[in-house]
């Protein structure tokens, strides 16, 4: 049976397992916020693809390996709807008007309102902007020293996405302060998660306050404030759009927007972190990636996409972090309706899971999961082609992640800035991950030497 007939049939099926464990009232809270992804895997390797378990105040099917994934991630919203999950999330840190506090209809086109900026040409745009970020912060450093690698990853990534998608002006302005409003406002949404969004705690009047700083330097800089290549701001151009109402934003809507934006980047400094942790934990990949730069950037800096592209193996080792450590490690929906998923019943009003972090760690589907091993991309072996795909730390499905590209070009370009200009290693090997929210950052301190190279 396909998987659409699956998802689309009477809810007719096995009943879920349910993992050992769980304690009243707050059922698997302490083991899952402990080790979420040991969790999830301990489970299904007992129990197989689908289990189920409880959080405070709600049930979870999880779902675990490709097959599976795909089923979910799958389903369209009416089947497995995301509103629930988010809402009251993501409502209370970005305001109301936007994402999943909005009609379908709308929240479609506020996603074609960001489009235009993640094209193809637009990522062309971006490069000298990005190589320039970069270049510009490593300038002051000196001949040797320490910088802590999640803090400068955040920096770096969270200027980089202010100037291309807000404007320089404002990247010049916030860009001291945006890591740390960021994670205010992530700290703020994992706590949602985990205890619900009504505990009225500490992190929430944080988070609040954060976005107020936001969305008022948001509304006073970017009007005037046009990106590089770009003629008009795209601020201006988002007071411009006209909706399927007819009607345009208003400015607290653009802001809103544009923090969203922001928000929805928070993946990447994650991501770019992890990369170098797995870059420096196993060195012999340092020289491949350098001699690749030679053979591709025949002039410094890129001004165009093409010797970016040409960077295969650094590549690779993007694709093997996001399978060790996605840039979201849980992804969640609600069943709108009786479901029948994988022939397992799902009644209405449960949570749906699939994990990243789980999946991506399978020994049926990666050769030797738990080693660091970018040649598994190579075209002979191509572990990572496959139907229905198996990497999923960007999402998939109906709802694929519409950044990503910007991303991992954002992520190429620091790592190809710092392994030209230093020699780098960790001062400490062991590095483990923080699980204050729902990217799995690497714990902090995380710090990296460097010393200058010879150019």
């Amino acid at each position: 049976m396909t998987t659409e007939a699956q998802a689309t049939s009477p809810p007719e099926g096995r009943e879920l397992p349910e993992v050992e464990g769980g304690l009243p009232l707050i059922g698997h809270t302490v083991p899952f916020v402990r080790d979420p992804v040991g969790f999830l895997l301990r489970a299904h390797s007992r129990q197989g693809e689908a289990v189920a378990f409880s959080l405070p105040g709600r049930r979870v099917a999880s779902f675990c390996g490709p097959q599976a994934n795909a089923a979910v991630l799958g389903l369209d919203d009416s089947e497995a709807d995301r509103r629930p999950v988010y809402e009251p999330l993501v409502t209370p840190l970005l305001g109301p008007g936007v994402v999943f506090n909005i009609p379908d209809d709308v929240k479609t086109w506020h996603d074609t309102l960001l489009l235009p900026h993640l094209r193809r040409d637009a990522l062309a745009r971006y490069v000298p902007v990005m190589f320039d970020q970069v270049e510009r912060h490593i300038a002051p450093w000196g001949a040797c020293g320490t910088f802590e690698l999640m803090t400068t990853m955040h920096y770096l990534t969270m200027r980089i996405t202010a100037h291309c998608l807000i404007g320089p002006r404002f990247g010049r302005t916030m860009g001291p302060v945006l890591p740390q409003l960021m994670n205010r406002l992530e700290t703020a949404f994992f706590m949602s998660f985990v205890i619900g969004s009504r505990a009225l705690l500490p992190h929430h009047r944080r988070a609040g306050r954060a976005r107020e700083s936001l969305t008022r330097a948001i509304k006073e800089i970017a009007p005037h404030d046009c990106p590089e290549g770009d003629e008009r701001s795209h601020f201006v151009e988002l007071m411009r759009a006209v909706g399927p109402d007819g009607r345009s934003l208003d400015e607290d809507t653009a802001a809103a927007l544009m923090l969203g934006w922001l928000f929805a980047s928070a993946s990447t400094p994650v991501h770019a972190a992890w990369t170098g942790v797995l870059l420096l934990q196993h060195p012999q990949w340092l020289p491949v990636l350098r001699a690749e730069q030679e053979a591709a950037f025949t002039d410094y800096p890129p001004t165009t996409l093409s010797p970016l592209h040409e960077l295969d193996r650094l590549g690779h080792c993007l694709l093997e972090s996001e399978r060790l450590h996605p840039p979201v490690w849980l992804l969640a929906r609600t069943a709108a309706r009786d479901l029948c998923v994988q022939g397992y019943r799902v009644p209405r009003g449960h949570m749906m899971c699939v994990s990243p972090g789980a999946s991506h760690r399978l020994p049926g589907v990666f050769r030797d999961p738990g080693r660091f091993d970018p040649d598994r991309y190579l075209p002979d072996r191509g572990e990572h082609r496959t139907t229905p795909p198996v990497l999923i730390g960007f999402s998939g499905g109906r709802h694929p992640c519409l950044g990503s590209a910007f991303a991992q070009q954002t992520i190429k370009v620091i790592w190809s800035v710092l392994l030209r200009a230093f020699d780098l290693e960790l001062a400490d090997p062991q590095v483990r991950e923080a699980r204050s929210t729902l990217r799995h950052p690497p714990r902090q301190p995380c710090t990296v030497r460097y010393r200058r190279r010879k150019r």
